[in-house]
């Protein structure tokens, strides 16, 4: 097992801090690292992966900054980037063959772990084809497959499902989950079903700083009863969409059935249900904004 530290680190281009002095300890587990587009999560993780060097503060492996330990923290790393590049004129099969080959691993290995990964991510049967005609689902598929090539110890994911269709989704978090037994599993996302059922522990960044973290049912906990249903006439809709954050509207024979994200009873009738991640990010996300957190 590993023990990745990161302790005070932040990041900053210019007068902009990308990332704000955030500290983390991680180890064997998925961690599922929340946040809208721009949030900080990719600076965060090229930090991690040593692309980029941390402004101030330290990344810790074992104990050791992992810019001292080279190429064996880079052989413990698996890594898929949001922008993934490769080259179309290659086929999945030189595709993998090339990447083993950068990550210095033994033919032999190379060709049984290949194999393994084309079945694992669905691509057996296309692994002749060249990677120009694949979809952007596929792509992301061989993506994931090239980051799990050297069978990483450490593997950070950054919109990994990017692409996929349902089905693709359910069977990559399969995957992660199992995956998350014994090694450190980073997956960044926005989409917040991605990480709900296989997340160990939850991280919410809101403009480069780390706002919350935990388990569901800690952060589910801290919250407290945030989440009300009611159903209104559909011409106060609008009224109290302005008012309330509302993160689902169902028409009804009746009027409108709403789901109101609020610390406090909107409305005489509303009635008080459990909160979802989802719920209590967009309620987490929305108080940062307001300078409640």
């Amino acid at each position: 097992m590993h023990r990745l530290e990161l302790i005070g680190v932040e990041k900053e281009y210019g007068e902009k801090t990308a990332v704000h002095a955030t500290s983390l300890c991680l180890e064997d587990g998925v961690y599922g690292l929340l946040g809208e587009n721009g949030a900080g999560k990719t600076t965060l993780m090229r930090m991690i992966c040593g692309i980029l060097k941390p402004t101030r503060g330290a990344i810790r492996c074992d104990r050791i900054e992992i810019g001292q330990m080279g190429k064996i923290y880079r052989g413990m790393l698996g890594y898929l980037p949001q922008e993934f590049g490769y080259y179309k004129e290659f086929t999945a099969l030189r595709f993998l063959r090339y990447m083993a080959a950068l990550k210095a691993m033994p033919e032999e290995a190379a060709e049984k772990r290949i194999n393994d990964l084309m079945e694992l991510t669905g691509l057996e049967s296309v692994r002749k084809q060249k990677l120009k005609t694949f979809s952007g689902g596929m792509i992301r598929r061989i993506g994931i497959a090239q980051a799990l090539l050297n069978n990483p110890e450490i593997l950070i994911l950054d919109e990994p499902t990017a692409g996929l269709d349902p089905n693709e989704r359910v069977r990559f978090r399969n995957l992660i989950s199992s995956l998350g037994k014994n090694r450190i599993v980073l997956l960044s996302t926005h989409i917040v079903s991605d990480v709900d059922y296989i997340a160990d522990e939850i991280m919410i960044m809101k403009q480069g700083r780390m706002i919350r973290r935990g388990t569901q049912r800690q952060l589910s906990d801290s919250v407290g009863q945030i989440v009300w249903n009611c159903t209104v006439s559909e011409k106060d809709v609008k009224d109290i969409s302005e008012r309330y954050v509302v993160s689902n509207i169902k028409n009804r024979e009746n009027g409108a059935e709403l789901r109101i994200i609020s610390r406090t009873k909107p409305m005489p009738d509303a009635y008080p249900t459990d909160a979802t991640l989802e719920d209590i990010y967009l309620y987490l996300t929305r108080k940062e904004e307001e300078g409640e957190v």
